[in-house]
């Protein structure tokens, strides 16, 4: 009886692995959204989303590409904060050997994301996801 259990459960194995192997890898981002409660400029959520996607696009590359882990610390959008974003996103294009155009994507008010800021993030982020399933 374990016997037959055991090959059981090693005959689903080889099959979800298969199966597995046999479905697209595509890559998935998530649209990032800065939802912020009093006086905090940049949310714990958009600045996870962020770090995620670059996280999970960065695993798609042939060979992984490794990016910063971007924070913002206090109440206003830190300029490092924003120059970590856009210098990740000039890496991932140099890995692409700049077959892609990445928007410099800027925040003017230091008291909260712009929405242009937030737009050209997650425009970049599909950008650089479309390339990668389509290479």
């Amino acid at each position: 009886m374990k016997r037959l259990v055991l090959l059981a459960l090693l005959g689903l194995g080889l099959s979800l692995s298969i199966s597995a192997n046999n479905s697209e890898n595509k890559s998935y981002v998530a649209y990032c959204s800065n939802y912020t409660f009093g006086n905090q400029a940049v949310s714990y959520a958009f600045s996870s989303c962020v770090n995620s996607n670059f996280n999970s696009l960065g695993r798609e590359f042939e060979n992984p590409v490794y990016t910063s882990y971007c924070s913002n610390f206090g109440n206003t959008v830190d300029y490092s904060f924003v120059s970590c974003i856009n210098r990740n996103f000039s890496t991932m294009a140099r890995e692409l050997n700049r077959s892609i155009y990445l928007q410099h994507c800027s925040n003017f008010n230091t008291n909260e994301l712009d929405y242009s800021f937030i737009s050209c993030a997650n425009n970049n982020f599909r950008k650089i996801q479309f390339e990668l399933d389509n290479q």
